[in-house]
Order: structure tokens, then C-alpha cells, then sequence
């Protein structure tokens, strides 16, 4: 279930100066944790980079060995630069690579399987797109300033809009949060892990950072908490 996390849930608020922020998550399904992952964001004030990573846990590893990981490179306005992004399932290995140029992407895909590779490299025309990790901070940017989402997420060789809605102030463990809903399911994963409804985000007004989501796929909902 790693990827569609990935591309939407690593998010943080408004860019910050000169640091380094990190945080992980447990995941959970049926109450059972079946997963963690951390992100960590290092903005120099001139670039954002994003970096993330994925694996099952518990007895879910033994049964299904799962890992994700990538990064991305951004200036100080979300303007992506570049996105590197690996999933390993099973034998399967495939690996993202995307270069954002002022008016193209150069993308390029390899799927790994039993000693044969497959590659596939094309290149699009670049409409102000971002790739999924900046586009997440973007995002959540505007979740927490109550602005409209405008720009579109590039992913897989498509694009993608996700507005909010039903965004509110809220607490937590008397913990400020704001809460907002978002429908990812335009978005083809395929498999257990697609996106079948509305996912609900409860997101940290004091360091712009997500605190808990709960999200609904194929198989039911997972939730997610930081540790």
C-alpha cells in the first residue's frame, strides 16, 4: 500500500528556513500494524529535498516483503527539478526516474523482474506539473492556508488534480489540527491498494506536519499514526 502513500502523504506545511525536519508513522489495518514509514525534508532555502521511505513490519513482512523508497528535488516556489521513486514487491522491482525541464520531462520507467528489464522512456510536455512529493508539500500548503489547489500532480506518465473539501479547525489530544478530505481515487494504482473513496487528513498547525489519516482503498481503510 506504500506507493499511493507516498505519492500524496508525504506532505509538510509552509517551507521553512535553513533545516531539516523528519517524522515517522505507524500503519495500520484491521488494528494490526502492518507497516511504517518516515519522511524527512531538508529545505537549504533555495531547494527542497524530499526524501522517503517504506517498509512492511511484524509478521506482515514475513508473509509479504514490501519496500519503498525515493526523493525529490525542488526549488524554494515547488518548481520540481527531479523525482526518483523505487517500489520492490515480491520479485518485482520498478524505478522511476523524472527530469523537470522548462517546457518538458524526461521520464523514464524500468520494471525489474526475474533477470529481464523492461524499460519505457518518453518525454511530455511540462505544464507547470510536480512531482508527487513536491506537489504533496504544495498541497498541504494549501490545505493549511485554505487556498485552492490549482496545480496538478505528474505521475506515471498522467496527470492529476485532487482538490479538498470539507476542511475545518479541529483538536486532538489538545493538539491544534486542522482537518480537511480529499478523493484520490482518479488516481490508477490498480490492485488492493487502490484509492476508493474519501481520505481524511488531520494535519498539525504548529509545525505544518500530518498527524494522523485515515484512508480508504480496495480492502478497507487504513490508518495511519505518528510515532
Amino acid at each position: 500500500m506504500w506507493r499511493i502513500l507516498i505519492v500524496l502523504l508525504f506532505m509538510l506545511g509552509p517551507v521553512y528556513g535553513e533545516e531539516v525536519r523528519k517524522r515517522c508513522y505507524t500503519v495500520s489495518y484491521l488494528f494490526i500494524e502492518v507497516g511504517r514509514f518516515c519522511i524527512t525534508y531538508d529545505a537549504n532555502g533555495s531547494e527542497i529535498k524530499t526524501t522517503a521511505e517504506a517498509t512492511t513490519t511484524g509478521i506482515i513482512k514475513l508473509l509479504k516483503d514490501i519496500h519503498y523508497e525515493g526523493n525529490a528535488v525542488a526549488d524554494s516556489t515547488f518548481r520540481s527539478k527531479s523525482f526518483y521513486f523505487l517500489k520492490k514487491e515480491r520479485s518485482i522491482i520498478e524505478i522511476h526516474r523524472y527530469r523537470f525541464e522548462n517546457d518538458r520531462i524526461l521520464f523514464k520507467k524500468e520494471i525489474i523482474q526475474k533477470g529481464d528489464i523492461k524499460v519505457t522512456e518518453k518525454t511530455f510536455k511540462n505544464r507547470g506539473y510536480m512531482d508527487p512529493f513536491t506537489a504533496s508539500l504544495y498541497y498541504y500548503n494549501r490545505i493549511l492556508s485554505g487556498k485552492k489547489v490549482t496545480k496538478k500532480i505528474f505521475y506515471n506518465g498522467k496527470s492529476y488534480l485532487i482538490p479538498y473539501t470539507g476542511r475545518k479547525e479541529v483538536q486532538i489530544s489538545g493538539i491544534k489540527a486542522i482537518y480537511a478530505e480529499i478523493d484520490p481515487s482518479s488516481i490508477n494504482v490498480g490492485g488492493l491498494i487502490q484509492p476508493s473513496g474519501v481520505w481524511k487528513l488531520w494535519i498539525d498547525t504548529v509545525d505544518g506536519m500530518l498527524l494522523k489519516a485515515e484512508l480508504k482503498i480496495k480492502v478497507g481503510t487504513v490508518k495511519i499514526e505518528k510515532i
